[in-house]
């Protein structure tokens, strides 16, 4: 007497289907882990906020927690500043660079780095913490020589040079 091992195997394999689908048994189980899952799930969750995760997530991803402002709002006062840009008068090409550094000091007071200078702010960034840091520090040198040199000026091309920097600050801080 020969034994069909692949048959029997065929065998075993839809009967045992045909129990797992209708049993009570396992579906009585089923239920118990999907509900064990649910509460274990809501049980990390808790954990997490009651730790304060939740809160130093950007932190903990950044090196540094990101300023707290809605996209929109940057995105309005971003392109005002880019609206200055536009006309041919380069006395407002100074003024969208000083609006544009302004702005980037406040997401960094933001961030909560210190400081009564944005000299002061850069050093209270660690390298690699931003990317941008270099780009955004040649751009504010460009600002303090708008203050400081009564007689420097700024092509279209250059202000939306320098303006570039700034904006790449700005996306890296996921404003826009």
């Amino acid at each position: 007497m020969e034994i069909d091992f692949i048959a029997l195997a065929g065998d075993i394999w839809k009967n045992l289907n045909i129990f797992l689908a209708t049993s009570i048994v396992v579906k009585a189980i089923k239920f118990f882990l999907f509900v064990y899952v649910v509460v274990l799930f809501a049980d990390i969750v808790m954990l997490l906020i009651l730790r304060g995760v939740s809160g130093n997530i950007k932190q903990s991803l950044f090196g540094t927690t990101r300023p707290l402002i809605s996209r929109s709002k940057a995105i309005i006062r971003w392109e005002k500043i880019l609206e200055r840009l536009k006309g041919e008068n380069p006395s407002q090409y100074k003024v969208a660079l000083l609006e544009a550094d302004a702005f980037a000091e406040e997401i960094l007071t933001g961030m909560g780095h210190t400081g009564e200078t944005m000299a002061d702010k850069f050093e209270a960034i660690h390298p690699g913490q931003i990317e941008s840091r270099e780009k955004l520090m040649q751009a504010h040198q460009i600002r303090n020589r708008i203050i400081h040199e009564a007689d420097f000026s700024l092509t279209r091309e250059e202000t939306q040079s320098y303006l570039d920097f700034y904006e790449a600050f700005f996306r890296e801080m996921e404003l826009f």
